[in-house]
């Protein structure tokens, strides 16, 4: 069996060992957990990563799964569902080729300087143009989309929020995409208060040194990690998903 993890810096293990680090895999939940569960592991993660790169990525995991390994009933998927206020641009590189742009609202300054001006321009229209009802529209699509994915292939999988997206999404205009979620096997689905950053918080958990550093203060340390797998290790048994 093999554990397949992907997310955003939650997921990641973001600052788990020095300031501003994007990814610790080796540390993050995740790891901890497939050590419990005696799994393979595979982290999709990465810090900034939007709701449109999580789906990506899964669905790119799957069709190389299935090319290179054939059985793909032999990966159970859980996704820390990324906050709704980001996205992702596909742009090709003169010297890297094709790659994609994380686009996180509130990081202005560090975008004027790393984007390129068209690049950076199309993220200032982005935010300035893209409402709320759209992010959360945007947000339920992709959760649909993995849904039934997974469901098409009777896949194992378990979804949670990494930090406050219950709180987002009350809108009841949506309540034509909300009625359609698997709420058994979606942990905290329009409560904000079960998100992974609330659950280390309500369980005095730490953040890291290192995010407080980093001036960050969002990103918990490697016990939490550990505890959130024991966690997450009891809610699985309980869907009798393991």
């Amino acid at each position: 069996m093999r554990l397949v993890v992907n997310g955003c810096s939650h997921t990641a293990g973001a600052e788990l060992e020095y300031a501003c680090q994007s990814v610790c895999y080796d540390k993050a939940w995740g790891s901890h957990l497939s050590g419990k569960l005696g799994y393979d592991y595979t982290n999709l993660s990465e810090s900034g990563a939007s709701c449109d790169r999580v789906t990506r990525t899964t669905y790119e995991f799957i069709y190389d799964y299935i090319k290179f390994k054939g059985n793909i009933k032999d990966v159970l998927f859980i996704v820390l569902w990324p906050g709704t206020y980001r996205t992702e641009l596909y742009h090709k590189h003169a010297q890297y080729g094709p790659s994609w742009r994380a686009m996180v609202t509130g990081n202005d300054e560090q975008y004027k300087n790393d984007f390129s001006d068209i690049t950076y321009r199309y993220y200032q229209a982005w935010v300035a143009a893209t409402t709320k009802h759209q992010h959360c529209y945007n947000y339920l699509t992709n959760v649909l989309n993995l849904q039934n994915l997974f469901k098409r292939y009777k896949l194992p999988y378990l979804f949670v929020d990494s930090a406050n997206i219950g709180g987002e999404i009350y809108d009841d205009d949506l309540k034509y995409l909300k009625m359609h979620i698997d709420r058994k096997y979606y942990f905290g689905f329009e409560d904000e208060l079960l998100s992974y950053t609330a659950w280390c918080s309500d369980n005095n958990l730490n953040i890291s040194e290192y995010s407080i550093d980093s001036g960050f203060n969002s990103h918990y340390d490697e016990d939490a990690h550990k505890a959130y797998s024991d966690f997450l290790y009891v809610m699985l048994k309980d869907r009798k998903l393991i």
